[in-house]
């Protein structure tokens, strides 16, 4: 199995608090593992600046004006020793990234994320950040907006707390949380959404931890055998609203969270587990889309 990298780090910015906070961390761990930062942020010029630049065939005052500010992070960035590229590209926020995203195929994808308030208990973090999550192959690093500012150089966490669905595919992240681990010299704990039976195909809460360790076995041979045992995961399954409390008030530098969209925990992104922690979680949550079982 092809050992995990960090060689190439993608920042998508809009230039708001929270997407400093995320370039913040993204240099953080740049520097921890030697990567090459790419900057990008998309662009959506006016249709008057559009026709500006197809008149006279120059870059609008909207563009160069987002050029310099860009290239004024990067300048920053490059003060720290690494290696920084800019790219702007025209379009929205979303598609923009997916195009990043395809053509320069990062190991990671940062980005910051806005919480906003709906009502008084509806909690969502904004169209793009949630197409992104949902569409995006590569680890997602997401920094929410309860995130404390304030990170070293020299990143430091206190322990990572690795969540999955319990699903088959969703076990891909434990690889990236004991790698991290051993990174940085911290424990995993473990902490899953509870499996829900399904009536009709025999999925009992003990056959999905047997499904998973099984998977966990494949992608994670060194895993201990406390790690693949069904017992154990069981064991550590929690409610969302659970979950959500061992979060927020649990000593975590940074969530790993499996995700498989086409189960529980993907039917709930929009409006639970994932969709909350990304606006709640006072540490990045760092997204591992898995794919079809």
């Amino acid at each position: 199995m092809k050992p995990i990298e960090l060689k190439r780090i993608l920042v998508a910015t809009d230039f708001l608090e929270s997407s400093r906070l995320a370039l913040d961390y993204a240099v953080a761990l740049a520097h921890h593992f030697n990567a090459a930062l790419i900057l990008l942020h998309a662009i959506e010029l006016s249709p008057f600046a559009q026709e500006a630049e197809g008149v006279t065939r120059r870059p609008s005052v909207s563009r160069r004006a987002t050029e310099e500010r860009l290239e004024a992070f990067a300048s920053g960035v490059r003060r720290t020793g690494l290696t920084v590229t800019t790219l702007i590209e025209d379009g929205t926020p979303c598609q923009v990234i997916f195009n990043a995203v395809q053509s320069k195929m990062p190991d990671l994808l940062v980005l910051g994320v806005h919480g906003v308030h709906r009502g008084v208990a509806h909690l969502v973090i904004g169209s793009n950040t949630e197409k992104i999550l949902l569409t995006v192959t590569c680890p997602t690093l997401s920094v929410g907006a309860h995130v404390l500012a304030g990170i070293d150089l020299d990143l430091k966490l206190n322990e990572i707390l690795y969540c999955s669905d319990l699903t088959p595919a969703a076990a891909a992240a434990a690889r990236f949380a004991v790698f991290l681990g051993e990174e940085f010299h911290v424990p995993v704990d473990v902490c899953h959404l509870a499996p829900t039976p399904v009536e009709g195909n025999g999925s009992t809460p003990t056959k999905v931890a047997e499904d998973y360790c099984e998977a966990l076995r494949r992608v994670l041979p060194g895993a201990s055998e406390e790690w693949c045992t069904p017992a154990f995961h069981l064991k550590h399954s929690l409610g969302l609203d659970q979950i959500l409390r061992r979060a927020e008030t649990g000593a975590a530098g940074l969530i790993v969270l499996g995700v498989h969209t086409d189960t529980q925990l993907g039917r709930h992104v929009r409006t639970s587990l994932a969709y909350e922690l990304l606006t709640k979680a006072s540490c990045p949550v760092l997204s591992i889309r898995g794919g079809r079982d």
